[in-house]
């Protein structure tokens, strides 16, 4: 008997020993934690079927995304240790039927700069939300503080380094001849080589193409879960990376233009405002919000010919705020079909507008807002603008005509006034299309390279609004760096003394050859619509190769030195000393390989007069 008492002892010791070291966790070739076992819900088996991935990122804040099958209360724990409990401390939040079964929560209080791992609790138990069984545990790093570097001597303003990456296109379409591969390699290497510095990852544009949809809601929900699922390390680096995100013309309608344009009458721009539902739904949740956003507006509204009311017995247009407004669309099938601007809110359900209606009908419309914001994170302050949502078409007659832009008044008025009032020593603009590069298709339309073609997505289209910008920018006494999108080319280029270009494409799609570029030279002096340009590095690609056999992926990591570790002359650890002139370090890597390819410094120095000596 006594035998036997002392087998079970040490079989519940060997046991308990055995649960001890496969609930530990030890680090992967790339620093990531991996979570060896838990008592954890399989994540096939659960109730979420995407997600989670991060967004709006912060020092004490960080913003959690989950898709469920049915809409259902889920909570969100985090802890600096795995693994974390499912009793833990976290925030309660719900998924909702109305918007496609998503929902976000937002954890607070967190400390900054440190490594959370998190997890999604439903039914008292932690799903296991890793895209492989082996994988690492999702978590995030939260951004550092000014209070956790600060050295009265040394780094009195406590600066801190800051490390970003940013992309465009994560086409997944393999019949289009658009998708190198629907599970993007480009993620994986982004992630397995500099996913622990990341502190962001911007997806400018193009987060995914025409595939199985129309322009209806439901359709493009369909198309945004199919590219989480299908596209496994997209969705595996947006479980570790906070994300924000631009919308382009393959999240709305490919090559739209001309949602901005007053008195334009049916196209497919009017279709802009039932597809940003859906990317608020799956992308726009993570980013910043601003005094100029409200949520979009949709109703049925009667309207008489020659008159400009538009009147809506269901609305309280009284809570609408005039200065949230873009443009107002009634829809692409009705009599009326156009675009019209808010003149003013006459009462609770009535809106006068412009131009005056020319039909009596009972028709549907939607009343769109601002979509751009902007953020700081210490010294670096970051405005991502909306070239889709407010432009007018693009007429290659017109292409320097002042009624022709991208952004419109409001936005210029917006950024111009940031950009001049701000003290941060960087300004980064995010762009979903091209300041300098054009964008021509004669190469699809096969057309012979002569001249321009009727498409052009980027500012060469619209010359007025961009040399008001440049030289606006040009003016400010600190470096201001562009990232550009669509084309789907690299390029890194100065266009003034202190205004810098670099466009990162494509993470996953076909490149586009030089012509489609406006036949720019590979490096050197390129007139871009009559601004003198500087094109220190391009990716490629020469014209006899047709664009579906281009395949190359890249991506460009950002890092910004304002301080370097320094050791203490007495006692241990090491106190942050800032530069003189801190840099800024754009470096452009090999999708599949995580090759270094280009790397261009910018330092505020490079601004300063030489210094006269005597």
């Amino acid at each position: 008997m006594l035998a036997t008492i002392r087998i079970a002892r040490l079989a519940i010791a060997l046991g308990f020993l055995l649960l001890v070291t496969s609930s530990a966790w030890a680090r992967d070739d790339h620093g990531w934690p991996d979570y060896v076992a838990c008592d954890v819900v399989p994540y096939a088996t659960s109730a979420v079927t995407h997600g989670p991935m991060l967004g709006r990122p912060g020092a004490t804040d960080m913003r959690v995304w989950v898709r469920t099958a049915q809409p259902l209360e889920f909570r969100v724990v985090a802890d600096t240790r795995l693994p974390p409990s499912a009793t833990g401390k976290g925030v309660v939040a719900r998924t909702s039927a109305d918007r496609d079964n998503t929902g976000t929560a937002d954890l607070t209080g967190l400390k900054p700069d440190t490594r959370y791992y998190y997890g999604i609790v439903m039914d008292g138990q932690i799903v296991d939300t890793r895209i492989e069984p082996r994988g690492a545990w999702p978590s995030f790093r939260t951004l550092p503080d000014a209070a956790s570097h600060r050295n009265p001597t040394h780094n009195p303003k406590g600066l801190f380094n800051l490390t970003f990456s940013v992309g465009v296109g994560a086409n997944q379409n393999p019949r289009t001849g658009g998708g190198h591969h629907v599970n993007p390699p480009a993620f994986a290497t982004l992630f397995e080589r500099h996913g622990p510095d990341l502190m962001f990852h911007v997806m400018n544009g193009d987060f995914i193409y025409e595939e199985n949809r129309t322009n209806e809601t439901e359709t493009l929900r369909a198309n945004y879960q199919l590219y989480l699922s299908r596209g496994r390390n997209v969705a595996n680096l947006f479980r570790h990376v906070p994300g924000l995100f631009t919308y382009d013309d393959h999240e709305t309608y490919s090559d739209m233009e001309g949602p901005g344009e007053i008195g334009l009458k049916r196209g497919k721009w009017l279709h802009l405002n039932r597809t940003l539902v859906a990317w608020y739904e799956y992308a726009g949740w993570a980013n910043f919000a601003g005094p100029h956003r409200a949520p979009l507006r949709f109703g049925e509204a009667t309207v008489k010919k020659g008159k400009n009311v538009l009147l809506d017995p269901a609305a309280d247009f009284a809570t609408l705020r005039p200065e949230t407004v873009s443009t107002i669309h009634t829809d692409i099938r009705s009599k009326n079909a156009g675009v019209y601007a808010l003149v003013n809110v006459v009462d609770a359900h009535r809106l006068k507008v412009r131009p005056a209606f020319h039909a009596d009908e009972t028709c549907r419309y939607s009343i769109g807002t601002h979509h751009y914001f902007d953020w700081r994170v210490g010294n670096c302050h970051f405005f991502v603008l909306d070239t889709r949502g407010e432009r007018t078409r693009y007429v290659p007659t017109k292409a320097h005509d002042p009624d022709r832009f991208v952004l419109g008044e409001a936005q210029c008025k917006w950024l111009l006034d940031g950009v001049r009032a701000t003290d941060a020593d960087f300004v980064f603009i995010v762009s979903s299309v091209a300041w300098t590069i054009y964008h021509t298709n004669f190469h699809v339309a096969k057309r012979p390279p002569k001249g321009r073609s009727p498409k052009e997505d980027g500012f060469p289209g619209f010359v007025v609004e961009r040399e008001k910008l440049l030289n606006a920018l040009d003016r400010i006494d600190k470096p201001v760096l562009l990232f550009t999108g669509d084309l789907h080319n690299s390029f890194a280029i100065q266009v003034t003394d202190n205004v810098w270009e670099f466009m990162t494409a494509p993470m996953n799609s076909k490149c586009h050859p030089r012509a489609t570029g406006g036949r720019h030279p590979f490096g050197g002096w390129f007139n871009s619509e009559g601004r003198r340009v500087k094109i220190k590095w391009v990716a490629g690609f020469p014209d006899d190769v047709h664009y579906s056999r281009l395949n190359s992926v890249y991506y460009t990591v950002v890092q910004v030195n304002n301080v370097f570790a320094s050791a203490r002359p007495k006692g241990t650890g090491v106190r942050w000393v800032a530069y003189d002139s801190p840099q800024v370090v754009v470096q452009y890597y090999d999708g599949y390989t995580g090759r270094l390819l280009y790397a261009e410094g910018i330092s505020k120095v490079d601004l300063e007069p030489k210094p006269v000596t005597r």
